[in-house]
């Protein structure tokens, strides 16, 4: 008995001395566990205290750079310009808006795009470069509101405006009909003088009949419009007259944009799209900048792929070409294009517009094409004065070459004396500015020294690439274009460049 009660006290003690034990281990355990994570914790902390002191120190060195003082600059920017843009309604009125921001104009509580229009306008004054009145247009001094001045930006390239004969067969033409018509050309208007024309338009550019319009925006849109159709793959180079845009609105095709004369980008949206049908659209030389359209590139991409090709000749008739016949004469003859349109206003000098194509489409469009069916025929007046400027350029091919050769001259001297014409190689030379200000002054100043000049801004050019529109013509010399290039330069001194633009500038690159 004793001896039992002897084991259960040694037993006890020892379960006692393996309890304190375990209990005495467990301490230094988490004593142990406590020690690591604090050590773990100084650890992290220490490398996070280190990253944020880099991160400070990168985020210092950031700002000291360049790149970091034109972060903020642009985010300074933008806060000016944001009591601006909140007030648009659409792209076109922010970039109006953006040019109340550089005029330095104030917005208004529900400012709509009509005002911010008007502002801009009221803020030039009588510095406004449009709209401006003229008169005296067969001179070689035109009036503009009331002074005798030099146009530098006509459409006349081909001097024909002030061609004797071509005033003589407008009213010839104007004399044997009537001043108006008796209905559109489907129904009772389709005068034998427009068909006779139409055959002269086909056989200028070797293609089977035409059409003529009584506008040369109603010619090129509906030269699009009559004939795209949903399903069709309707691919248009991104600098495309309003006229071609216009008409690819308002047909139900797939309307894609290619960059400028890139036929890789083309083919690009071509192998994207399904389609049904291929119709590209080019034009001969771009308006606003003055360069060729690739019509053997485009050429070569229609013919790989079963394409339609139209080309707008409306700037290349009469300019390009070894005798004024177009782009297809520039290049050649080695690339033609299926449909061609374009207007009487430029080098033809009067009024109108046409397309020209095979005799099967030329049918189709007489029931299709909403500029023909839907409105009145070209006027006889305008028919005799164009039919008679399409026989003078075939009679006298050398008022193309002496236009040839004063752009050639105009574009050197421009570029001699540090002036940006972009990508021009014709006739047509843009001389481009970043300032509007700047453009609109030089404008003004230029227009009080005797000097006309159209000039163009956004929307039908970029914001930052507002540029005069200059046009070498066929009457032109060395001596009269010099003088423009000395008054570009003495208008320029006169008005240099704002800070403010060159600041702008800065911030967008």
């Amino acid at each position: 008995m004793a001896k039992n009660k002897q084991k259960e006290s040694n037993k006890a003690e020892t379960n006692t001395k393996n309890y304190d034990k375990l209990i005495d281990n467990s301490v230094k355990i988490f004593a142990a566990v406590n020690v690591l994570l604090i050590a773990v914790s100084l650890y992290f902390s220490f490398i996070i205290a280190a990253v944020f002191t880099i991160l400070l120190i990168s985020f210092y060195l950031l700002l000291s750079s360049d790149y970091g003082k034109k972060k903020l600059e642009q985010l300074k920017f933008y806060q000016e310009i944001k009591p601006y843009l909140k007030h648009s309604k659409s792209l076109n009125h922010s970039t109006t808006l953006m040019g109340k921001y550089l005029c330095d104009l104030p917005c208004k509580e529900n400012e709509t795009e009509i005002d911010s229009f008007n502002d801009i306008m009221n803020h030039y004054g009588e510095r406004w470069p449009f709209m401006k009145k003229v008169e005296n247009t067969r001179k070689d001094l035109i009036t503009v509101e009331g002074k005798p001045v030099k146009c530098v930006s006509s459409y006349n390239y081909l001097d024909l405006g002030r061609e004797e004969s071509v005033q003589k067969a407008a009213v010839e033409a104007h004399d044997k009909y009537s001043s108006g018509n008796h209905g559109p050309r489907m129904l009772c208007g389709n005068l034998q003088i427009l068909e006779d024309l139409e055959l002269k338009i086909a056989k200028f550019f070797g293609k089977e009949h035409g059409l003529v319009f009584s506008s040369g925006f109603l010619a090129c849109m509906s030269t699009i419009a009559g004939i795209a159709r949903k399903g069709d793959l309707l691919l248009m180079d991104k600098l495309n007259h309003a006229s071609l845009r216009t008409g690819a609105k308002i047909c139900p095709a797939n309307v894609q944009y290619f960059k400028h004369n890139d036929f890789k980008d083309a083919e690009r949206l071509i192998k994207k799209h399904k389609y049904n049908r291929l119709i590209m659209v080019i034009e001969g030389i771009y308006s606003m900048d003055g360069d060729i359209g690739d019509l053997p590139a485009a050429r070569k991409l229609c013919d790989k792929y079963g394409g339609i090709l139209v080309m707008d000749e409306a700037h290349s008739l009469g300019t390009i070409g070894k005798t004024g016949h177009g782009a297809e004469e520039h290049f050649g003859y080695t690339a033609r294009a299926d449909i061609i349109c374009g207007t009487f206003t430029k080098s033809i000098s009067s009024v109108g517009g046409f397309l020209t194509c095979n005799l099967k489409t030329r049918e189709y469009y007489t029931f299709y094409s909403p500029g023909l069916v839907f409105s009145a025929p070209l006027s006889a007046y305008h028919c005799g004065a164009a039919s008679r400027a399409f026989d003078i350029i075939e009679e006298q091919p050398e008022r193309s070459i002496r236009l040839q050769e004063n752009g050639t001259y105009l574009r050197k001297r421009l570029l001699e004396n540090g002036f940006n014409i972009g990508e021009t190689c014709t006739a047509i030379v843009p001389v481009i500015f970043r300032d509007i200000e700047q453009l609109i002054n030089m404008h003004h100043y230029m227009l009080q020294k005797g000097m006309f000049t159209a000039a163009v801004m956004a929307p039908a050019c970029s914001l930052d690439t507002p540029r005069y529109r200059i046009c070498a013509t066929s009457s032109d010399n060395k001596e009269s274009l010099d003088y423009l290039v000395n008054m570009l330069i003495d208008a320029r001194k006169q008005f240099p460049e704002s800070e403010k633009i060159q600041k702008l500038v800065r911030l967008m690159k």
